[in-house]
C-alpha cells in the first residue's frame, strides 16, 4: 500500500511514454569469462507488448526455467514454472520491495541521466542496425557499448531481472551512469581486476510478438 502513490505516477508516466518505445521480443545472451578459463552462459526472451512485458530466463542453459509477466494495469508480477509435470507458480505486488528495479524499468523512455556520450567513431553493422561505439569505464571496468537507434532502453531491459526479495540493483545503476538511452545490440565489459569479463548480446531481434507468452492458462498460483 505504501508504493501506490508512487506506482500511480509511474502508471501516468508509461502511457504517455509507450507508444515511442520498442514493442517487439529478442533474446540477451551473457557470458561471463572467468580469470580461470571458466565461462558461463545465461539468456533470457523478453517480450515487450504494449501493455504487458514477459521475460523467459534460462539459467545456465536450463530449459524453460522461469517465466516472468509483468502487468501494470494490475501492478502484479506472475512468475510461472513447471515441476515433475506440475505448472505452478505465483503471483507478486508489483512494488520496490519484490521489485527493487521497478523505478529503473518504469522510467519514460529519453528521461535517464543526462551523461555526455564519448563516441569512438567506429561504426559497424548488427542485425540490420547500424550501431556506433560508445566508450565508457566503471571502477571496475572498460566498457564498449555498441548502441543502435531502437528506442529501448538497455537499463529497462536489465531492470526486469532484479524481481525478488533481496534482489539488488547495483547492475541497473552500473548502466545508468553510461547514459546510453538507446538499445545496445553489443556490450563488452572487460574486468580492471581480473573477475572475469563479460559480454552481452542481443539475437533473435523482432517487432512481432507471441500473445501466448503472457498467459498463465493451467498453472496453479499462489500469493505470498
Amino acid at each position: 500500500m505504501k508504493y501506490l502513490a508512487t506506482f500511480s505516477v509511474f502508471l501516468l508516466s508509461i502511457s504517455t511514454s509507450v507508444s515511442q518505445e520498442f514493442i517487439g521480443s529478442f533474446r540477451l545472451i551473457t557470458e561471463q569469462v572467468y580469470a580461470n578459463g571458466n565461462t558461463r552462459i545465461d539468456s533470457a526472451d523478453y517480450h515487450f507488448g504494449k501493455e504487458k512485458v514477459a521475460l523467459h530466463i534460462y539459467a545456465r542453459g536450463k530449459p524453460d526455467e522461469l517465466r516472468l509477466i509483468f502487468n501494470p494495469s494490475d501492478t502484479t508480477i506472475t512468475g510461472l514454472f513447471e515441476m515433475n509435470g506440475r505448472k505452478s507458480g505465483y503471483i507478486l505486488p508489483m512494488n520496490n520491495d519484490y521489485w527493487p528495479g521497478m523505478p529503473f524499468a518504469h522510467r519514460p523512455y529519453g528521461t535517464g541521466p543526462r551523461t555526455e556520450l564519448n563516441y569512438s567513431g567506429m561504426q559497424k553493422e548488427i542485425l540490420g542496425y547500424q550501431c556506433r561505439e560508445i566508450l565508457a569505464e566503471s571502477e571496475e571496468y572498460n566498457v564498449e557499448i555498441w548502441a543502435s537507434d531502437i528506442s529501448l532502453s538497455f537499463i529497462k531491459v536489465i531492470a526486469y531481472q532484479t524481481v525478488g526479495a533481496g534482489e539488488q540493483d547495483g547492475e541497473v545503476k552500473l548502466f545508468d551512469t553510461f547514459g546510453v538511452e538507446t538499445l545496445p545490440l553489443e556490450i563488452y565489459l572487460k574486468s580492471k581486476e581480473e573477475k572475469g569479463n563479460v559480454r552481452l548480446r542481443i539475437l533473435n531481434l523482432s517487432t512481432e510478438i507471441d500473445e501466448n507468452v503472457f498467459s498463465f492458462e493451467g498453472h496453479t498460483l499462489a500469493r505470498p
